[in-house]
């Protein structure tokens, strides 16, 4: 492990500048202006959930089903 500070990996990736727009008002309002340490913070420190819920497929499915005879 580093020590606190000392980052030996660099990682790059490109964004649209729609999506920098979008990332640098996520820091305004976060309250940052330090990039790195913002996007190494939602790399690592969010929790992703993935949910799978296959009653909700099996909802929607009918849901469009009713609407196309409607239609």
């Amino acid at each position: 492990m580093t020590e606190k500070g000392e980052q030996d990996v660099q990682f790059k990736f490109r964004v649209t500048p729609e999506e920098r727009q979008i990332i640098e008002q996520k820091m305004v309002l976060l309250g940052t202006n330090n990039m790195a340490v913002y996007l190494r913070k939602m790399a690592i420190g969010v929790y992703v959930v993935n949910l799978d819920l296959p009653e909700l497929r099996e909802l929607i499915s009918l849901l469009r089903c009713s609407s196309n005879n409607l239609n």
